[in-house]
């Protein structure tokens, strides 16, 4: 599964040797074995410790000072929200070295603390970036997302998204930080992009030049996203979530094989283009009737409850799915409600 490997560990080939700095004895007069070991053991030891834990371990000595930035991975889990990016400025000293997964739970940061981090992280990371801005989000915040969203961005921020370009997976539950993308630059690696929780001013364009070698995208909960454009060879799976002002949607996406979209297309007269070839399941349960291309592959289809106004339109010439051997239906009549599932 996409984002779950860790990229080969580039610091694993350190010598074996001891260090020549190595404290040889201990207050009292004992034998300081752990000090003579090599940076790739005492690496070890301190991967079995939280990040913040590992830090600390720069008082035992001056042997062990710094050793912890060397680490593959960095972790913090509801921490102060400047700690993260004076550990990656601590970090930053062994800049020859990959990072291959950052992991950042906080409460609440707000954009300049965000825009701290993500751009020290950002040339150094070649795996995994989770960051998870939504832990004890407050009534009084979600309610002002989802009924003034200008006065919570004016509250929260918003901060622009650094180029990561050996980045291999972003999942960002951004707790309703206002985002922006680079305006140049390229995310060469990137093969699974997740994002959560923010608002975007307008259109949203994703292509190759940006995403070359993305595969699977998934928005949610989004306010003021208004036009979204995906134009990408390289995408397989796509799922739309919760986009409420979204009012145009443009897919040209020849190797997609999975297309979800819910909660979307809630502005009068939405269109939605669609071009897919090679798509395989659509469920699309949307009050929008999209314009589809030719989808010979296509096996499963879900389509929004059938009504007088609109959905017969959708399900009207079903002969343009040959492969479909799988269509669920919602009908209703009246107050009534039937489900019909035919295979």
């Amino acid at each position: 599964m996409e984002g779950q490997g860790e990229p080969p560990n580039k610091r694993a080939a350190l010598p074996l040797v001891a260090a020549p700095d190595a404290a040889p004895t201990v207050p009292g007069g004992g034998s300081d074995y752990f000090s003579r070991l090599p940076d790739h053991l005492l690496l070890r030891i301190l991967l079995r410790l939280s990040t913040e834990e590992a830090a600390q371990t720069s008082a035992l000595s001056q042997r062990w000072r710094g050793v912890w930035a060397q680490l593959p991975r960095l972790e913090f889990y509801l921490v102060e929200s400047s700690v993260p990016a004076r550990a990656l400025a601590v970090d930053g000293d062994h800049g020859e070295l990959d990072i291959h997964r950052v992991t950042v739970y906080s409460n609440q940061m707000d954009s300049q603390r965000t825009t701290d981090w993500l751009s020290l992280a950002a040339p150094r990371l070649s795996g995994v970036l989770y960051f998870d801005n939504s832990h004890a989000m407050s009534r009084e915040t979600l309610q002002l997302f989802l009924h003034d969203v200008e006065e919570a961005v004016m509250r929260r921020g918003a901060f622009e998204l650094p180029c990561f370009k050996k980045a291999t997976v972003i999942r960002m539950d951004l707790g309703f930080l206002g985002l922006a993308l680079p305006p140049a630059g390229v995310f060469h690696a990137l093969r699974v992009m997740r994002l959560e929780h923010f608002w975007f001013r307008g259109q949203l364009s994703l292509s190759d030049t940006m995403l070359p070698s993305l595969r699977d995208l998934f928005i949610r909960r989004v306010r003021g996203l208004t036009i979204l454009t995906l134009s990408s060879k390289s995408l397989l799976d796509i799922h739309l979530c919760l986009l409420p002002e979204l009012r145009r949607l443009n897919i040209l996406a020849p190797r997609l094989e999975e297309l979800e979209v819910t909660g979307c297309f809630y502005v009068p007269e939405s269109v939605a283009s669609i071009a897919a070839e090679r798509l395989e399941i659509l469920k699309w349960e949307v009050p929008c009737v999209p314009e589809l291309g030719e989808m010979p592959h296509l096996r499963a289809l879900r389509v929004p409850p059938i009504t007088t106004d609109w959905s017969e339109d959708f399900c009207a010439d079903l002969n343009c799915f040959p492969a479909a051997n799988h269509l669920a239906l919602a009908i209703i009549l009246g107050v009534s409600a039937y489900s019909l599932s035919w295979t």
